[in-house]
């Protein structure tokens, strides 16, 4: 007895689990099919789409099974074949559409004319009411309230079902706890049911290269989604794509569905067919993050910089925080020596943040870098627009226009930084430089000296502050900044501190100073040539018998 009882259980088991195993089955048949596809074993594969078709559970999985079965048919010359298979598909679903752009004109045509002739030849469906009432009650009764949902709303004309199937209808939600959706039913009666069936506009590829068209049901989509994405993140591409598949029979215009299919694709590394969903999910929701993410990762891993930038972009105008990955993206093509794309990636990113100062502003140094003074006038002048009264928009401006010879230009915005901070030292050192190149070294002094006071280890600025003295006669000042600015030791500092010493008539200390400079640069032209002249003038005060002065 106890035996019977065993293998009767054990029997159960293999009745239920007899689907999942077919769909499993069918599901690896078709994984080999499209691996002989991919070889060019045309043959091989039709056998195999074939056996994936006759393992399915679900007609509309057999069909797709079969069209495939039928293009490899028709690559391999056999079109009688072809056209059996195509009619064996169309008879179980006569819905399914074909994606005109995965398969050839000639093919498309083929399974046009074929479909004609098959819905032809098929008598008009008619649905027993009454036995589908029976068999929902009894799934009531057993919990199936999925297929109760189901049946209902795909096995019978929508304007056949009475009182009664609705009330089962109900109560199939009411079970599922959507109690929404019954009390939907139940309020409005048979024109609940009666919404117009919608069809996809465009392309839908899914796992078998064609799209069922189902009609339009109240049923919800979450948990299909849910099912599906946990299914990505294990790896597992081929239950993620039947998720979607069923998300899609629910909902055709279903975006996030789409995105679904096309990460199915990539995880299996059918890029092509990736985009296309990806696309298409675009399509019904142009403004699905998520999938304008997934696009820029798999156009740029394909090294399609213009599409990985346009879906970003479109990214960072859905969501600004996605300008961050623009920058990071930007940085690293700068870090790798790849100017040309970070000067695009930056190009981007200040066209979707215009008034992101640090953006424009690092996007005109690397135009700055790229030599290309002309184009980083315009996001800095962007920038000092967006914040006019920040210091350092300013100086970086009239640093970019001292580069350009617009001298006057350049003074006024080193101004205006000065004025929004007056102990700016960037744009202190950067006025009374430019003062100084234009010979008013009178008045570079007093900013240079505020600007070597607040940043003392600046080279540039302890540079020019001693030529400006010097150039005003005020060389023993010029010879006390140059030796407060000792520790810095450069071989600038020491060439001017042996023109000051020249200057001061101390030809001896001079020679000094410029032996120390050409010991860190022996070769400069010039460090040498004013050694030279101090040499010889030390040489001659010697032979005079004269002296140099004490102090000047």
């Amino acid at each position: 007895m106890r035996m019977r009882v065993l293998l009767a259980a054990a029997g159960i088991l293999l009745l239920l689990g007899a689907p999942l195993l077919a769909q499993e089955g069918s599901e690896s048949l078709e994984k080999e099919a499209r691996k002989a596809v991919n070889a060019g074993q045309f043959r091989k594969a039709a056998l195999k789409f074939e056996s994936s078709a006759s393992a399915a559970s679900d007609p509309q999985r057999r069909s797709r099974m079969l069209v495939q079965a039928a293009w490899a048919h028709f690559n391999d010359g056999k079109r009688p074949d072809a056209q059996d298979a195509l009619r064996r598909a169309f008879t179980g679903s006569p819905d399914l559409e074909i994606v005109a752009d995965f398969f050839s004109p000639e093919f498309v045509k083929l399974a046009g004319e074929v479909r004609a002739a098959a819905l032809a030849a098929m008598p008009p469906p008619a649905a027993d009411l009454d036995e589908m009432k029976r068999v929902a009650k009894e799934k009531l009764a057993d919990g199936n309230n999925e297929d109760v949902i189901h049946d209902l709303l795909y096995n019978v004309p929508r304007e056949k079902l009475d009182a009664e199937a609705l009330d089962l209808l109900a109560q199939a939600y009411e079970k599922q706890g959507k109690f929404t959706e019954a009390a939907k039913v139940r309020a409005s009666g048979a024109d609940a049911l009666r919404a117009p069936a919608t069809t996809p506009t465009g392309p839908r590829p899914p796992v078998g290269g064609v799209v069922a068209v189902p009609p339009q049901t109240p049923a919800p989509t979450a948990d299909y989604l849910a099912l599906g994405r946990a299914a990505l993140a294990r790896g597992d591409a081929l239950n993620a794509q039947s998720a979607a598949n069923r998300l899609l029979e629910i909902d055709p215009q279903s975006s996030d569905a789409y995105r679904l299919l096309g990460n199915g694709y990539a995880l299996r590394g059918e890029k092509a067919f990736a985009e296309a969903n990806l696309r298409q999910s675009l399509k019904y929701n142009e403004k699905n993050e998520g999938t304008l993410l997934d696009l820029y990762e798999l156009s740029l891993g394909d090294k399609n910089w213009d599409a990985a930038l346009d879906a970003l972009r479109r990214a960072t105008a859905v969501n600004p925080e996605n300008g961050t990955r623009l920058v990071a993206l930007g940085r690293k093509a700068r870090a790798d020596g790849d100017l040309v794309h970070a000067r695009q990636v930056f190009a981007t990113a200040a066209a979707a943040s215009p008034k992101d100062v640090s953006v424009l502003t690092e996007y005109a140094s690397i135009l700055l870098q790229a030599k290309d003074v002309d184009a980083a006038l315009d996001p800095l002048m962007k920038a000092a627009a967006a914040e006019p009264d920040r210091e350092i928009v300013r100086a970086n401006l009239a640093s970019t226009l001292r580069r350009k010879g617009l001298w006057k230009d350049a003074e006024k915005e080193y101004r205006e930084a000065i004025r929004s901070d007056p102990d700016y030292a960037p744009a202190l050192r950067g006025l009374g430089s430019l003062l100084l190149e234009r010979g008013q070294a009178g008045e570079a002094i007093e900013p240079l000296k505020k600007a070597v006071l607040r940043d003392p280890a600046n080279l540039e600025g302890a540079w020019a502050l001693a030529r400006a003295l010097r150039q005003t006669g005020a060389l023993k000042d010029a010879a006390e900044s140059l030796a407060a600015s000792a520790a810095l030791d450069k071989a600038p500092l020491d060439d001017e501190a042996g023109a000051v010493a020249y200057e001061r008539g101390r030809y001896e200390e001079a020679v000094g100073f410029f032996d120390r400079a050409l010991a860190k640069e022996p070769g400069s032209a010039v460090f040498k040539a004013n050694r030279e002249r101090a040499a010889a003038a030390a040489a001659f005060l010697k032979g005079s018998g004269l002296t140099a002065p004490s102090e000047r």
